[in-house]
């Protein structure tokens, strides 16, 4: 690529020159112009490394790099010199440097940093705590290494569907063994040597982790998440992001030691706790920082597919697949339907589920979601776990939660503003849009849930319903939406809410559910898997509206059965009706339903209540 050692390798020298050049100024508005004509391709991101897959050891420092990530927390503005003198202590000349994107106000030897210049100017930014995708897909991860030009030590793995439950859970807490925070160097020895408190492991919810290690508490929102986070600091269009979104930033790795502070530290002392110092600088070797260029905003997290649907790979994906989608849905719908046990109206339900998200609200309702309950799973406590690789496979972000009573009574599920440390901890229920959250009530036995677990409870029904989390600031409650696709699997009709249940119809028996789910393996291969990945983001990007005509047979079909019994089909039961047709008519990937579609959502709904009438215990 030509030219890329300049701006790659030395971009503060790029960004110092064009300081001097615009008269000792420069806005960051110039800085993206400059960066962004040396990156316009999809391509030219190819060359830049990834922290998401080569340790922070294995790359220089101030150079570019990319990070894809979730926005957990956005902390206040930063002051800092935006513009600093320095003097020359052999010749005494004195001139001004660029202070923005670095930490450290930078000289040479010869040179000193005059802090009493009246040339100094402060300035703020904003600084973002920013963590892995929360639920990322393996594959997800491998494809997007594997789009870049070079790759150091970049490690992922495949599920297959027929492992027990436990070496996947198992796999899950050693598959980032060798990621970029198993390199622990001298700063985070030093944090464990600063009078760390020796208690059970466990956030003490100072920002510290507890233990023998005691390294900083790194605020995954998902247990058993070890990927790196990082400090990304913002320069402009700071109003634009938001807790939870999903970007990639592009900008300028910082892990200068200096910028570590630890508990005995005295800097700052009159302003910050000794947990917030140590929440908000930790050590740069564990979390680094980054000072960004560029950003993109993803609208989605398939490296499949590009981010935007003006992109002309864009309309040839959708131009392939709906050439074959008659093909492909019928295989995904007998994937479904055999790991559903037989179950064809079940495996269509799920894969409207599956394609379902928010796309509006009227008022507080969110308009377009599908919760959805499968009740009578099978009794095997493999289950949900099988369902759910399965389900990773095809997704980009997903979490499995199993429901008990320990579970509920102990987990972390709402993110909690933490005063002390100044930082918002993080909780399960923090997702990015568009994940799938699969809840496995299977495993719910008999006990008795304490005040945690009713909060708990009570977040996941809220979080189904209407989507939105009560985070917990302390002194208050403060909503944050949410777009998570919830799927409950359950024995019995769920404790929770659900927009849609239906009991399955197994009529398939296996004595063993994990041979069973074995044989998928030969039809799961990576091309007709990359095809539903593909399939599955396409109809989220998907225009849809319904014709005149259809409108008019929609209205009087209404009409018609509400005749002789009013409630035989109640305004919410006609709305759910509508989303159903929505839903099934993306999932042909087409833009306008027809009057056959229609009629078949009515059919899926009457053999559904007629399975939950059948269901229904008799007293």
């Amino acid at each position: 690529m030509p030219g890329v050692e300049d701006w790659m390798n030395c971009p503060l020298n790029i960004i110092q020159n064009l300081f001097d050049q615009n008269g000792q100024n420069v806005t960051p508005t110039q800085v993206k112009e400059y960066f962004s004509k040396k990156l316009t391709g999809r391509e030219s991101l190819a060359w830049i490394p990834s922290l998401n897959d080569i340790p922070v050891h294995n790359l220089r420092p101030n150079t570019i790099v990319k990070y894809r990530c979730m926005i957990q927390d956005m902390f206040d503005p930063e002051l800092y010199l935006g513009v600093y003198e320095v003097n020359d202590v052999q010749t005494g000349q004195k001139s001004l440097k660029c202070g923005k994107y670095k930490d450290i106000a930078e000289c040479t030897p010869q040179q000193i940093v005059n802090m009493e210049s009246s040339e100094n100017k402060p300035m703020d930014r904003q600084t973002f705590y920013c963590v892995p995708i929360p639920g990322e897909a393996d594959w997800v991860k491998l494809a997007y290494a594997n789009q870049n030009v070079s790759d150091h030590g970049a490690s992922s793995s495949q599920s297959r569907l027929k492992r027990p439950l436990e070496d996947d859970q198992e796999k899950r807490g050693e598959k980032h063994s060798n990621n970029q925070n198993g390199d622990v160097n001298m700063e985070a020895e030093s944090l464990q040597q600063n009078n760390c408190p020796n208690q059970a492991n466990g956030s003490n919810g100072t920002g510290v982790r507890s233990g023998t290690n005691c390294k900083p508490d790194l605020n995954h929102p998902l247990p058993g998440e070890t990927g790196l986070t990082c400090l990304v600091k913002i320069y402009d269009d700071v109003d634009t992001f938001k807790v939870n979104d999903v970007v990639e930033f592009i900008g300028i790795l910082s892990v200068d030691p200096a910028m570590a502070q630890f508990p005995d530290s005295q800097e700052g002392e009159e302003f910050e706790t000794p947990e917030e110092r140590q929440a908000h600088s930790p050590p740069p070797s564990l979390v680094p920082r980054l000072h960004v260029v560029l950003y993109n905003k993803l609208n989605h997290d398939n490296p499949l597919l590009p981010p935007l649907k003006t992109d002309s790979a864009y309309t040839e994906a959708l131009s392939s697949l709906q050439s074959n989608i008659v093909n492909l849905r019928n295989e995904l719908i007998s994937v479904l339907e055999y790991s559903l046990l037989g179950d064809n109206l079940a495996a269509e339900y799920l894969l409207s589920h599956l394609i379902s998200y928010v796309y509006g609200r009227a008022d507080v309702m969110p308009l377009g979601k599908l919760s959805l309950n499968l009740s009578n799973c099978p009794n095997s406590r493999y289950y949900g776990g099988l369902m759910h690789r399965l389900i990773s496979a095809i997704l980009t972000k997903s979490h499995l939660l199993p429901m008990t009573i320990e579970n509920m009574n102990t987990m972390k599920l709402i993110p909690k503003k933490d005063i002390k440390a100044n930082r918002l901890e993080s909780g399960i229920l923090q997702l990015s849009d568009n994940t799938q959250l699969l809840i496995d009530e299977t495993l719910l036995q008999t006990g008795q849930l304490n005040p945690q677990g009713v909060r708990n409870v009570t977040a996941l029904g809220n979080l189904i319903t209407w989507q939105k989390v009560e985070y917990d600031f302390n002194f208050h409650s403060q909503p944050f939406s949410t777009n998570v696709n919830v799927l409950i699997l359950s024995e019995v009709k769920s404790l929770l809410p659900s927009d849609v249940q239906v009991p399955l119809n197994k009529k398939l028996t296996t004595d063993n559910i994990q041979e069973h789910f074995e044989q998928l393996d030969s039809r799961l291969t990576t091309e007709f898997l990359n095809k539903l990945r593909t399939y599955i983001t396409l109809t989220h990007t998907m225009d849809y509206s319904v014709s005149e005509d259809l409108q008019k047979i929609i209205q009087d079909d209404f009409v018609d059965s509400r005749k002789d019994n009013p409630k035989a089909m109640t305004i919410d039961d006609f709305h759910a009706l509508l989303n159903l047709l929505r839903l099934q008519t993306l999932s042909h990937c087409q833009p306008n339903p027809t009057p056959e579609m229609w009629n078949k959502v009515k059919t899926m709904e009457r053999e559904r209540r007629e399975r939950l009438t059948q269901a229904a215990p008799t007293s």
